[in-house]
Formats: C-alpha cells, sequence, structure tokens
C-alpha cells in the first residue's frame, strides 16, 4: 500500500477512535448507557410467507426461512459466526 494511502487510513482510524471516546464521555455526562453496536445481520420480511436475513454491512441475502422465529435463529447463528 502506497504511503500516502496509509498515513491517510492511519489518522482516520486516530479519528473514529477519538470519535468514540468523546461519544461515551457524552453518554457519561448524561447518566446514560453508551448504546452498543447494530446486530449485523437483520430479519425483513419479503412477500408474504418470506423472511430474509440480510446482512446490514453489505445489503446481501444470507438466508431465507418461512418462520420468522427461524429467522431469526438463523440470524443469531450467522451472528456468533462473523
Amino acid at each position: 500500500m502506497h504511503p500516502a494511502i496509509q498515513l491517510a487510513n492511519d489518522v482516520r482510524k486516530a479519528l473514529r477512535q477519538r470519535s468514540h471516546i468523546a461519544i461515551a464521555d457524552f453518554y457519561e455526562l448524561i447518566g446514560q448507557p453508551v448504546p452498543g453496536a447494530p446486530p449485523r445481520f437483520v430479519v425483513r420480511m419479503a412477500g408474504k410467507a418470506f423472511f430474509h436475513v440480510v446482512d446490514s454491512r453489505t445489503g446481501k441475502v444470507r438466508g431465507f426461512r418461512r418462520n420468522h422465529n427461524e429467522a431469526c435463529a438463523l440470524a443469531r447463528q450467522l451472528e456468533q459466526k462473523e
């Protein structure tokens, strides 16, 4: 990787870390817990009888089920693998 690109990536990483620290400080000031990361895999209804398990980072469907509970179980299973 080109040194200029690596330097820019390092700067962005440091800024993200400082942003997370600042957000945690603000939540501490108001006495609220810092919200956790959103789930990676979400269940969405697809038609009348199907539920898709979608990767929220890429938007791609990773699986589908006919039952909502089974789709949620699949999403939890995929979340544990990743």
